[in-house]
């Protein structure tokens, strides 16, 4: 688990982004740590892209070391809203040799906060290594250049239009419910408590960090399916604002329908679900939703006559009654219980 202690300066300090090279490094990365994020289309366009190009580097890198740890000197810390990806290569190929040092050594070794894998560094990452981080870092920013223009660019300008309508229509979910809801739908394993920001790693995992923060860069994407940490880590040379990246909401989810409006757009996502039977725990990660949220409004349709409850084993399921309208399977960007 990951805490990011924030407090009332740290949460002035949290504002969302849009990268074009964030994007990028999150399309190989879930090619290779989920790829079940990805749809056929774009898995096939990464792997083509990366051999076409001989980007071997890149591929080892990117798709994170022997414990999943892609160095973050590849995701530049946003300036502004958005940084062009010019500007966000040039800073990937002159980030200071301290960082690339301390990240390269993380992905070589593993993380010290999160256990190793006993999975060997790949030797592409290993013979970079020999001519230096200068150069390392160079070659880096030389191939992502060459995997942007042939995998990423032809489709930046659908795919930066959604993650803009993804910040705006988190930026009216705070204007309406307030900052700390909007946090606590971004991603099914973040949530808003306390003051700060509570990240789940991979499950089983023993470990965790602290963070004490002043600010929080939020960054949305089309490629990951979870809330992804990168670069706050405290005790780092050349420190960085912590960095969160969450999944986009789906294109046809930024606007709500008159449907969901009448009985309420979460119980609308939940009875979508329920055509056949599922768990609490099921519907929280399916709908980003925690599952204390998903538990309340199950007890609600229950009650309302519009769902059945079974006990099978240790889980109780849940499926819906009758035929719903058409109500689409969104989740909701804000918004209390409805």
């Amino acid at each position: 688990m990951i805490r990011i202690n924030l407090g009332a300066e740290g949460l002035g300090g949290v504002r969302f982004a849009v990268s074009p090279l964030d994007s990028a490094k999150d399309l190989i990365y879930s090619l290779r740590r989920t790829p079940q994020a990805l749809s056929a289309d774009w898995r096939a366009r990464t792997r083509e892209a990366l051999v076409q190009h001989r980007l071997g580097l890149l591929g080892a890198v990117g798709g994170g070391g022997p414990c999943g740890y892609a160095p973050d000197f590849l995701r530049p810390e946003s300036q502004g809203f958005e940084t062009s990806v010019d500007a966000a290569l040039h800073r990937v190929a002159t980030a200071p040799t301290e960082r690339i040092g301390y990240e390269l050594a993380l992905a070589v070794n593993g993380h010290p906060w999160d256990p190793a894998s006993g999975e060997g560094a790949p030797r592409p990452l290993l013979q970079a290594l020999d001519r230096g981080e200068r150069s390392f870092a160079h070659r880096l920013a030389d191939e992502m250049a060459q995997f942007w223009h042939a995998a990423l660019e032809p489709s930046w300008p659908g795919i930066r239009a959604r993650l803009e309508a993804d910040v705006s229509a988190r930026a009216t979910a705070i204007a309406y419910h307030g900052l700390a809801d909007t946090l606590n739908r971004l991603a099914p394993n973040l949530a808003w408590c306390d003051g700060g920001l509570t990240l789940r790693l991979r499950p089983g995992s023993p470990h965790g960090l602290t963070v004490d923060a002043r600010a929080v860069i939020l960054v949305p994407s089309v490629f990951v399916n979870q809330a992804i940490f990168c670069a706050g880590e405290p005790g780092a040379p050349a420190p960085r604002t912590p960095l969160i990246i969450y999944p986009a909401a789906p294109a046809d989810c930024l606007a709500p329908s008159g449907e969901d409006r009448l009985i309420g757009a979460t119980r609308a996502r939940i009875l979508a679900e329920l055509s056949e039977p599922r768990s609490t725990a099921e519907l929280a990660q399916r709908l980003y939703l925690a599952p204390a949220t998903v538990s309340y409004h199950l007890q609600i349709l229950h009650r309302a006559g519009l769902v059945t409850r079974e006990r099978r084993s240790r889980r109780v399921l849940y499926q819906r009654l009758g035929v719903r309208p058409r109500l689409g399977g969104c989740p909701r960007l804000g918004g209390g219980p409805l």
